[in-house]
């Protein structure tokens, strides 16, 4: 099987905005969405938890998100696109907690302000996912 029979690596785009400005959220969804297309990505949808939601640790809309990665991304490769890591959350100690239900399902979080676009079809799960190759989260 070569990479253009393998089906396409699906997205689900993130963010999150505590306030009631769109401008900038949508900016940054526009981008996601034009990086999934540079990587012939398949963009399943977007999820975005909004005021309080958006700064706790109880994010409905991610927990969605990790929903629907379980049922969509059987069988698949799959990957949480955000336009920075910042979009998870500024606490890395949340931040991880978070990219580690995504990891916990066999899906790697991306951000593309961090990511290079000559990732290869294969992903390169260790880099992408933000961790050495000793599993340990890069500084």
């Amino acid at each position: 099987m070569t990479t253009h029979d393998e089906p396409r690596t699906l997205v689900f785009i993130y963010d999150r905005e505590e306030t009631t400005q769109t401008d900038r959220l949508n900016t940054r969804i526009a981008l996601c969405r034009a990086f999934a297309a540079q990587m012939n990505w398949e963009v399943v949808g977007q999820w975005v938890d909004r005021g309080d939601a958006a700064v706790s640790e109880r994010r409905p809309f991610w927990q969605g998100m990790i929903a629907a990665m379980r049922h969509e991304g059987r069988g698949r490769r799959f990957v949480c696109l955000v336009a920075s890591w910042e979009r998870i959350a500024y606490d890395p100690v949340t931040s991880d907690r978070l990219r580690q239900l995504v990891s916990n399902i066999d899906g790697v979080c991306v951000a593309v302000n961090d990511a290079a676009c000559e990732v290869p079809p294969g992903m390169q799960p260790a880099a992408i996912r933000g961790v050495d190759t000793n599993g340990k989260p890069r500084t």
